[in-house]
């Protein structure tokens, strides 16, 4: 298999990719994938490593000063290409497991807790405001993990109707469960209990967020009806915020982040999901 084959198959789907992990973060955490690839390193351990690389990075965010910024920016840019590369090596080597799946899924939320009580920390020392510094970064990060998580579940539905890749909530919801029965036989294994307690909990609330009819469409109409929607809706993801959030920590804005958070990034979810609205009731009529 080829280099370029290899890469596309450590992927979701190309087309499902936000455009900053295509060009930076995929490639480069393919690199690495490559060299620990032959050997004993797991996909959990990476996504662990990942993990304290989020929340290191809301702590240096804490610290209040420019020096910080750079060292948290770096620090972030560690966590996602670790993030990458946990389900890169899960796909290549087919040796992802259940609470793998868990501790992925929970990576971008954890961090994002980390980095905003950083950020707002750090606003405070700058503006002397907190109760300004504090609405701002409370509404930046509400507005951050709602364009996140329509993302996350029209790609899903992409990857569902396309690619038939992704399974239902509802499946995913009956598999977990199963799965907190059989762990309740075993003695221990207390944060995997913990975590899949958390993940179901949180797939209950995904899916009343989330209720949509069953669309009787082909998946070449499907695709071709959302391939560029799910493209624009990828400018609201996780790591185009990552992204942003490191250029203005850079030139020592991070202010303007949290602005354009809640103001062009609230625009521009709104105007996508009434685009998606219009897209997907199209298809229920037919």
């Amino acid at each position: 298999m080829s280099l370029s084959s290899e890469f596309k198959e450590s992927l979701k789907t190309v087309d499902t990719e936000e455009i900053l992990d295509l060009v930076i973060f995929r490639p480069l955490s393919f690199v690495f994938v490559k060299l620990i690839y032959n050997t004993s390193i797991t996909p959990n351990q990476i996504s662990v490593v990942a993990l304290f690389f989020g929340i290191m990075s809301g702590v240096l965010y804490g610290f209040s000063e420019y020096r910080f910024f750079i060292l948290a920016s770096a620090s972030f840019f560690i966590c996602n290409t670790l993030d990458c590369m946990d389900g890169q090596l899960a796909r290549l080597k087919k040796n992802g497991t259940k609470i793998g799946r868990v501790i992925d899924g929970f990576i971008d939320y954890l961090t994002s807790i980390s980095v905003f009580l950083g950020l707002g920390v750090a606003m405070t020392y700058i503006t002397g405001d907190p109760l300004y510094s504090w609405l701002l970064t409370i509404a930046a990060g509400v507005s951050k993990a709602v364009q996140n998580m329509f993302f996350d579940q029209y790609r899903n539905l992409y990857l569902e109707y396309v690619y038939q890749k992704a399974s239902g909530l509802d499946d995913e919801i009956e598999e977990y469960s199963a799965e907190k029965e059989r762990l309740k036989d075993i003695k221990g294994r207390y944060f995997e209990k913990l975590l899949i307690s958390l993940y179901l909990s949180y797939s209950a609330f995904q899916k009343n967020m989330s209720k949509h009819s069953v669309l009787r469409v082909t998946p070449e109409a499907y695709k071709s009806g959302n391939k560029l929607l799910i493209r624009l809706w990828s400018w609201i993801g996780s790591t185009t915020h990552m992204v942003a959030l490191i250029v203005f920590s850079l030139l020592n804005r991070i202010d303007l982040y949290l602005i354009l958070t809640v103001t062009l990034g609230n625009l521009i979810f709104v105007l996508l999901l009434l685009r998606q609205k219009s897209v997907n009731k199209k298809f229920s009529d037919k």
